[in-house]
């Protein structure tokens, strides 16, 4: 996440579910953490990066330091393959060699009139605009609370208008700030209104079926 900014990942759990993902969602890029009994997980990736079933998505083959699992992923998979554990510069590397980082950074920005947003952390709890939101994170803006600490994570709730249907809200999404702007500032010249970029982590299904299901709408 740090080093690839508002790239969305999500985890599944047994081929089942990444099926069932890679069905329903754009992926651009698969991580399997290789287990040497588990043929259906090798097989799936072998079939997404073929593109039987549509276009070709690359896998990234993360494996143990052991000599023998070394020795198979090469001849298995040839150089998408990464030891585990690795350093982050190593793990950017990887990806760039199987899957362009720039299709990673291209998850799309909704700007969604009226949408609002809570920030909370500990006793600071700030009413937002936001600016523009993804499954990824959400550009807000606010008067800034000196207490706010941007090194720390916060909880975002969401509220969307529902295409004059009435209000959508997603609550408690955890999220890191990003990027910072200075907007307007005080006569002694601190800062006084901010826009600042939130990456969430770790959305929740519930959360993000709910911004799928807005999303969809505006596509249409």
């Amino acid at each position: 996440h740090a080093s690839l900014d508002d790239a969305v990942i999500y985890e599944a759990n047994g081929v089942d579910e990444a099926s069932n993902f890679v069905r329903k969602n754009t992926v651009h890029l698969v991580l399997y953490s290789w287990d040497i009994q588990d043929e259906d997980g090798f097989q799936f990736c072998q079939g997404i990066s073929s593109g039987k079933n549509g276009t070709p998505i690359p896998f990234l083959f993360l494996i143990s330091d052991k000599k023998e699992h070394i020795d198979m992923a090469e001849e298995l998979v040839g150089p998408v393959y990464l030891v585990l554990p690795c350093p982050t510069e190593v793990l950017v590397q990887a990806i760039d060699r199987v899957c362009s980082p720039v299709k990673l950074r291209q998850a799309k920005r909704y700007s969604i009139s009226d949408t609002r947003a809570v920030i909370i952390q500990r006793q600071v709890r700030l009413e937002a605009a936001v600016v523009n939101v993804s499954a990824g994170g959400a550009l807000c803006e606010f008067e800034l609370d000196a207490q706010l600490n941007s090194a720390f994570p916060v909880s975002i709730s969401l509220q969307f208008n529902d295409d004059g249907q009435g209000l959508v809200t997603i609550d408690d999404l955890r999220a890191v700030a990003t990027n910072m702007l200075v907007m307007t500032r005080h006569e002694d010249q601190t800062a006084r209104r901010l826009r600042m970029g939130f990456q969430f982590i770790g959305i929740p299904s519930s959360a993000q079926e709910t911004f799928e299901r807005i999303f969809a709408q505006l596509e249409e």
